[in-house]
């Protein structure tokens, strides 16, 4: 078993081609949030990230990984055997945690604090809560957090028919003295099972409610607690189309994501966008 040196790592697979966001993702969770480590995928960047790695020292390790990424499978494989962490989130570059004051905004204090309330907590489930711009954007000129401040369960589950990422999702924090499985045929990849069966751990969130069996969304969505991942894949049209046109899974190796009018779509539910400024309060 590898030495356990660091309580708290965030795990990243990343494709960056905005070098600035991916310095921003960094900051945000080593410099504000506080993860003690983190382990960097570089799934063909086509900007220099290995450097902005390289400037955190030994708090971040960089790994380059050619053609299609397998996503679940570098997840099972570095968490359970190579992670020298107590507690690992893995998570995508457009999810950026948040840990309100509640936790000093602190994920080392939110998992004390949640380990001592819940003794047998092996793993910790986050609600994504899906942010977009409060108006239409065509082109992006601001940094994620400060583009993206509007949020609705209504409108994303309006378009859940469409495009199946709504509020209801789940990102899993895990305690690494279990060995964990992402994929299926057990889970969708958000909340994983224990050694690749249909493991009966529930996974709490940080409000105490508890998620059974593996699953990975809930219903309703509890996008608003102390703990959410702020999810911004509506970051605008230009980057939507991009994204649906060129950027293929790391989870699947079926492209099924060619869907252009979502980001349009979803302003037609504009009148229940809700304003919610935490984030950028804490980024500034």
């Amino acid at each position: 078993m590898v030495e356990k040196k660091f309580f708290t790592e965030v795990v990243l697979l990343t494709k960056s081609y905005n070098l600035q966001d991916f310095k921003d993702w960094m900051h945000w969770h080593m410099d504000i949030i506080g993860f003690q480590r983190c382990h960097v995928f570089d799934n063909e960047s086509s900007v220099d990230i290995k450097s902005e790695c390289q400037k955190y020292g030994d708090r971040v390790t960089y790994e380059l990984v050619n053609g299609w990424p397998n996503q679940y499978a570098l997840y099972n494989r570095y968490i359970n055997n190579e992670s020298p962490a107590w507690w690992v989130l893995p998570i995508d570059d457009d999810e950026f945690l948040y840990v309100s004051d509640k936790y000093k905004n602190n994920i080392n204090v939110a998992l004390l604090t949640l380990q001592k309330k819940y003794p047998d907590m092996v793993k910790l489930s986050m609600s994504w809560k899906n942010m977009f711009p409060l108006e239409f954007t065509k082109t992006r000129t601001k940094s994620l957090i400060e583009n993206a401040t509007g949020w609705s369960d209504k409108a994303s589950e309006a378009l859940f028919s469409q495009w199946r990422q709504d509020n209801r999702w789940v990102k899993t924090a895990v305690n690494t003295m279990h060995q964990w499985y992402w994929g299926l045929p057990h889970n969708g990849g958000h909340n994983p099972s224990e050694n690749g069966t249909n493991s009966r751990i529930s996974s709490y969130m940080c409000d105490g409610t508890i998620i059974k069996d593996c699953a990975d969304n809930i219903l309703p969505p509890r996008s608003n607690l102390d703990m959410f991942v702020a999810h911004y894949q509506f970051k605008s049209d230009d980057e939507w189309r991009m994204k649906c046109s060129k950027r293929k899974s790391a989870a699947n190796q079926k492209f099924d994501k060619n869907k252009p009018c979502i980001y349009n779509d979803l302003y037609k539910y504009k009148h229940w966008f809700i304003e919610d400024k935490r984030m950028v309060t804490l980024w500034k």
